[in-house]
């Protein structure tokens, strides 16, 4: 019985979160998980499932975005957390998605922002393929499969190589988290559960 009023209460939590932060943000975010129409070159995008604005709000304030920073969000849905990235003051706001139908969300949400300070760039691609060389934050709910996300990590470890430039990666979700062990440059700067005991890794770079 407690276990079904747990689950109860936090389901109606979660449905005011989503009301009450597209309300503000004036999105349209909401709605269940959905399949991709295409699951890219390695066959391994996962379904769309959306994070609250509340988890958003908490990571933004961890990492403190500055004005300089180009923020990715590699699959990125119906576009909630961007939209949240791009009230802060960065240069600018990019979101990859898979899918045709969730991209054209995420567009129209990004018009409809309600005071953005950030342009926002939506791109209907496979990530792996993705051109990620001007980005500084990249956020991801556990958008793909290990392949996808080794191809991303190696991606951004090729820029890194030549620029230097301080990065921050935060993985939301965090259920292929043996893969950034395999990326010693990478190093672990916070660590939590969220209550319905999703793991949340964010990283930065180290000195090579």
């Amino acid at each position: 019985m407690k276990k079904i009023v747990k689950q109860t209460l936090f389901s109606i939590a979660r449905t005011a979160d989503s009301i009450i932060g597209d309300w503000g943000l004036h999105i349209h975010s909401r709605g269940l998980s959905f399949e991709p129409e295409d699951r890219g070159r390695n066959q391994d995008a996962f379904r769309f499932e959306g994070t609250t604005h509340l988890s958003i709000l908490r990571i933004i304030r961890l990492v403190k975005p500055k004005p300089d920073d180009v923020v990715f969000e590699l699959g990125c849905g119906k576009g909630r957390a961007l939209c949240h990235f791009a009230r802060c003051h960065v240069r600018r706001v990019v979101g990859i998605e898979i899918s045709k139908f969730l991209s054209e969300i995420a567009k129209s949400n990004a018009q409809s922002l309600r005071r953005p300070h950030a342009p926002i760039e939506i791109l209907n691609m496979d990530v792996a393929t993705a051109y990620l060389g001007e980005g500084t934050i990249f956020y991801m709910f556990n958008p793909f499969g290990a392949k996808t996300l080794k191809n991303v990590l190696e991606n951004i470890e090729r820029t890194y190589n030549v620029l230097k430039k301080p990065l921050v990666i935060i993985y939301m979700n965090a259920t292929l988290s043996h893969i950034f062990n395999e990326f010693p440059w990478l190093k672990v700067f916070s660590d939590y559960h969220r209550l319905n005991g999703q793991r949340v890794l964010i990283y930065r770079t180290t000195n090579k």
